[in-house]
């Protein structure tokens, strides 16, 4: 049998009559493309990337531009901080340079103000000190000398009363059976006698609730003399007298004081 050879129209002979061309010939006969089974993809079809979505792209972009804003943001306001502290630090440091600088200047000057003065004081002080001026011999004055002072004496009253005061060697007693004049009695072995026996005319002798008086004389009389011995004194009768007894004898001293 006989072959026929066919002659098939293809895509690009198509084509090419479209276009105005005459094809002759088997030259450019191409055999029919086998078609793809169902449910097979190419190698191009799988390695294509997905389709993007513009707008979420867009909202990405936006997003990381915020996020990079703020952070931005946040690094110059901690730099802007940190300027204003080291400022304000330096500003601080400065002022109290300047304040120590002031006190030191300022002690400065009080020290050199006070070392002025202590220099124009020792300066002015031998200026200021008048030179010694010496009396003619004739012009002096007589230097009169004083009298030495009057010896005092002090004596307590420790109570009013009469022997058995006296005997209870607390103090010198106002002896009130003595009534011609107040009578100031101790015990020698009391104290009277230390107390009084020294006092000799002249002596100053205060008298405690009496006052002070001026010793004028002494006298020595017997133990339980009467009243009227007192009037032995000069003057007769005294305002006031002491009296204790002689240790050792039987006689009394009576200092008369006026």
């Amino acid at each position: 049998m006989e072959r026929k050879i066919v002659f098939r129209r293809s895509s690009i002979a198509a084509t090419a009559a479209l276009g105005g061309l005459l094809l002759v010939g088997s030259t450019l006969t191409q055999p029919p493309i086998p078609a793809e089974p169902a449910g097979v993809q190419t190698d191009a079809a799988l390695q294509a990337p997905p389709f993007a979505d513009p707008e979420q792209e867009h909202r990405q972009i936006v997003q990381r531009a915020a996020v990079l804003a703020s952070d931005a943001a946040k690094l110059r306001a901690q730099q802007q901080a940190a300027a204003a502290a080291a400022k304000a630090a330096a500003a601080e440091a400065a002022a109290a340079s300047q304040a120590a600088a002031a006190a030191q200047a300022q002690k400065n000057a009080e020290e050199q103000q006070a070392a002025q003065q202590a220099q124009s004081v020792a300066v002015a002080v031998p200026a200021a000190t008048p030179a010694p001026v010496e009396l003619p011999v004739q012009q002096q004055a007589p230097v009169q000398q004083q009298a030495p002072a009057a010896p005092t004496a002090y004596i307590p009253v420790a109570g009013v009363g009469g022997q058995s005061a006296v005997d209870a060697c607390m103090g010198p007693i106002r002896f009130t059976p003595v009534t011609v004049s107040v009578s100031i009695v101790e015990h020698d072995f009391c104290g009277g006698w230390s107390r009084m026996s020294w006092i000799q005319p002249g002596t100053l002798v205060t008298v405690q609730g009496y006052g002070t008086f001026t010793a004028f004389q002494r006298l020595v009389v017997p133990n339980s003399a009467p009243q009227g011995v007192l009037a032995g004194f000069a003057g007769g009768y005294p305002p006031i007298f002491l009296q204790t007894c002689i240790p050792g004898t039987d006689q009394m001293l009576l200092i008369g004081l006026h």
